[in-house]
């Protein structure tokens, strides 16, 4: 199934695809003066890091903008990501590095918006490190951070994952090339392309395997075992990691289980159609066949010249696709075989995905509510829903109308956003899971937390609601303590420690029950189905409510949105 997000200006669709990276604190603000750094040696020389200590006085290690590759500027661009040198001095990783280029003007929530000050450059292929205090061998989480494939950074929504590191785990966030830089396919780039196989596209996802290649060589002198190292990626971290599953020729041995957070894999274009799509776009500027010159101009432009380009019309669509010797089959060939890199798969969605999205539009446009413009009207509700989602058309909309009909929702945002939730992330999202659950061990979750802190204070003036919506569960795990203690209720700062524990039990064992019996137990999707993950509050039994697969089929309409 492919999803489309169409008849939206980008600005939106930038903004509410954005993975909304929180406003979690990224500078170093809980470092204690300096204690005597950590000097460890990389296969390319020595790094020195620092002991951070937070208010409990609890010290983690962390390394910042340690680099992985070389710069992708000039000559680098649109290649694979080149092998670091080695080098004689002492890197200091006390300060995060380069974020990768992207558009700001087009999003709140691209790096400079959310992190005033923060510096972009194509020398932007560097991650960090957060290890414990003392030991070694913990097991490695790597975080790919969402945004559409067009914005973020790895320090994003992750720059203190003190939780997860008092759990005995080594955490690690990368960067990876973004937008046209990451995923530009063009008929020059495969004609000139340096790699084994020729082709072009998917060099973000070709960054995020050298990242895991170059953990494997050196984790472990960080603390890590590199032999137990778990993915974990929302939005587009999350269809980004089904992508690196997929590609296993090249990831076998790179990791051994994945988290996917609201990330259902899609359609995966043919290196031909993804080639023709990238040469009509870029045709005002350099030439759209396959020629040596072609190639050369889009080498020799500026940053500016591309990301204009990529923030205006026509847009361009950051997206995985098929390309000989990186990824040769698309995601769901692959769950349906099982020829895929992962033992054990943990994936979910969040209750009311797409209630982000409509509130956002509302916030970047200054529409009104959707409850304002289409005040009951159910002709002017079905034209609203084929406007907005690809997925419902002349042919099907009156059966959308009639399983999401406004009378069962307090107000027209909040039905709009159920038709997106259940049409791009539940339905899609549950398929992946009962394709995988043939092959491994899966275990499925539903966040359901309803009084989540709000990404920005801006959505508060906004409907609808956003309630369990998209992103709003990365602090659950990624927030520091400090900020859970300042920013959430008791009831949900509770679930949050709880979804820590389920996470650091599934990445050091393949299973998130942890082994000391004090959560509830969570059983495979074949076993059990979904864990409804809620605040005590919000649940009438048990902490945990459990909903079948098959249940969450039938709430959800999946037989509509996928086919069968």
């Amino acid at each position: 199934m492919r999803v489309y997000i169409p008849r939206m200006p980008r600005a939106i669709r930038l903004l509410i695809l954005s993975t909304l990276v929180f406003s979690l604190s990224a500078c170093n603000d809980s470092s204690s003066g300096s204690s005597d750094p950590t000097e460890v040696t990389t296969s390319e020389g020595g790094i020195t890091g620092q002991l951070v200590t937070d208010n409990n006085d609890d010290e983690m290690k962390q390394w910042l903008g340690v680099p992985y590759a070389q710069s992708t500027e000039g000559a680098n661009r649109f290649l694979a990501p080149q092998s670091l040198e080695p080098r004689s001095d002492v890197l200091q990783a006390t300060e995060f590095g380069d974020s990768c280029p992207q558009t700001p003007a087009q999003s709140p929530f691209a790096i400079q918006s959310s992190n005033p000050g923060s510096s972009t450059s194509e020398d932007c292929l560097n991650l960090n490190i957060y290890a414990p205090a003392d030991g070694d061998n913990y097991p490695v989480v790597v975080w790919i951070h969402g945004g559409s494939l067009d914005t973020g950074a790895g320090f994003q929504s992750s720059a203190k994952p003190d939780r997860l590191v008092k759990e005995g785990i080594v955490v690690v966030a990368i960067n990876y090339r973004l937008g046209v830089l990451g995923y530009l396919a063009h008929p020059a780039l495969t004609a000139t392309s340096q790699t084994s196989e020729k082709g072009s596209g998917n060099y973000g996802l070709m960054d995020q395997i050298k990242a895991l290649e170059w953990l494997q060589a050196n984790v472990a002198a960080f603390g890590g075992d590199p032999n137990n190292v778990t993915l974990v990626g929302e939005s587009a971290g999350g269809f980004s990691i089904k992508g690196l599953m997929a590609a296993n020729d090249r990831t076998d041995g790179l990791f051994r289980r994945v988290i996917v957070q609201s990330g259902p894999a899609f359609f995966q274009e043919t290196p031909t159609d993804a080639e023709q799509r990238g040469a009509d776009f870029m045709a005002s500027l350099c030439a759209d066949d396959s020629s040596p010159e072609a190639a050369e101009c889009l080498r020799n432009l500026t940053l500016e010249q591309l990301l204009t380009l990529q923030a205006g019309d026509p847009e361009f669509d950051s997206e995985i696709v098929r390309r000989p010797g990186v990824l040769d089959q698309t995601v769901a060939d692959a769950l349906a075989s099982g020829q895929f890199t992962a033992d054990q798969v943990l994936e979910g969605s969040n209750r009311d995905e797409w209630r982000l999205f409509v509130a956002a539009e509302q916030l970047v446009s200054g529409r009104n509510s959707l409850e304002d413009i289409i005040a009951g009207d159910s002709t002017d509700y079905r034209q609203e829903l084929i406007r907005r989602y690809g997925s419902v058309t002349e042919t099907n909309a009156d059966a959308v109308v009639d399983l999401y009909p406004l009378s069962s929702y307090d107000n027209a945002d909040i039905a709009v956003s159920a038709v997106g939730t259940d049409a791009i992330f539940a339905c899609p999202g549950f398929g992946n899971i009962a394709a995988a659950a043939q092959h491994v061990p899966v275990y499925a979750y539903e966040f359901a937390d309803r009084n989540a802190p709000l990404p920005s204070p801006l959505f508060a003036t906004v409907q609808p609601s956003l309630g369990a919506a998209h992103a709003t569960e990365i602090p659950y795990i990624f927030a520091s303590q400090t900020e859970l203690n300042a920013e959430f209720s008791a009831d949900s700062a509770t679930l949050a420690e709880t979804m820590v524990r389920y996470w650091a039990a599934f990445a050091r064992t393949g299973a998130p029950t942890p082994s000391d019996g004090t959560l509830p137990a969570w059983l495979s999707f074949v076993n059990q189905g979904y864990q409804s993950l809620q605040a005590p509050a919000q649940n009438t039994g048990p902490f945990a409510v459990l909903s079948s697969g098959e249940s969450f089929n039938q709430a959800r309409n999946c037989s509509l949105w996928l086919g069968g």
